[in-house]
């Protein structure tokens, strides 16, 4: 999010076309700079790009350098600056006030957009969350399994079934899970007494001790377990093969929920 939020601003870009804007103005000036023609209009586009850049103080600076611009432009031509200090004046004015209000405007703009994008990657956390364990749901676990395979280092992932019969019963086997589990692994709620984890696992032998361990760890409940990339390289695949593994279980009963989602 934070990448989308730099791009939308781009404000290093905006700088240097700004001060190419700046040049290309003030060289029309010099060379044709005449009362009626509105060349020094120009600097408006350099002052808005700026004020998109670095909001309000920058904006009103900019108005300050196009004015300082329109000065130089003045001797150039050999005219007396003190005899245009009125228009000079007002020029300064409509620049700065323009800057510093495109400024305040796009910087409050910038700020609504960090605003929302914080939200929608706290929405996105939230949907990917179980709401009664706190673990992540399977479309979460997908979305996490799928990052772990583009990095291609092996890892397990192992499905479970408990004796679970209530929601409070389901967060003890959870709690129970975390002390034997690796910190790095991630665990999901498959369905009713079902989970799913994802945790570091190099060979089929650590795999299977794995396995063993989480149900030493949790009495009556029962793992099975597959590879990567041996058993499969997305979630669906790696949950079916550790369903097959997983003793008396149907594995269309485990992996119908990811089923859905792929």
């Amino acid at each position: 999010m934070g990448d989308l939020l730099e791009r939308v601003s781009g404000p290093r870009r905006l700088e240097v076309t700004a001060v190419v804007v700046f040049v290309v103005v003030f060289a029309l000036l010099v060379e044709y700079g005449r009362p009626g023609l509105g060349i020094s209009q120009g600097f408006y586009l350099a002052i808005v790009l700026i004020a998109l850049a670095g909001g309000p103080v920058s904006g009103a600076g900019a108005g300050i350098v196009a004015t300082a611009l329109c000065v130089l432009a003045t001797f150039a031509h050999g005219h007396n600056p003190d005899a245009d200090l009125e228009p000079l004046g007002i020029r300064l004015a409509s620049f700065t006030v323009a800057g510093a209000l495109v400024g305040y405007f796009a910087q409050l703009g910038r700020q609504m957009l960090a605003e929302s994008l914080h939200l929608l990657e706290e929405l996105l956390h939230l949907a990917r969350r179980d709401a009664a364990t706190g673990v992540f749901t399977t479309e979460g676990f997908a979305s996490r399994v799928a990052q772990e395979t583009q990095q291609s280092w092996p890892f397990a992932v192992l499905v479970g079934e408990t004796e679970a019969a209530s929601e409070a019963a389901l967060r003890d086997v959870l709690r129970e899970l975390a002390g034997a589990l690796d910190p790095r692994s991630v665990v999901a709620r498959l369905g009713d007494s079902r989970i799913a984890v994802m945790t570091p696992a190099t060979t089929p032998v650590r795999a299977r001790e794995i396995a063993d361990e989480l149900e030493s760890a949790v009495p009556g409940a029962c793992f099975g377990w597959a590879l990567h990339p041996q058993d499969g390289d997305e979630a669906l695949s790696l949950v079916g093969a550790a369903s097959e593994r997983l003793p008396g279980r149907r594995r269309s009963d485990v992996v119908v929920s990811l089923r859905s989602t792929a």
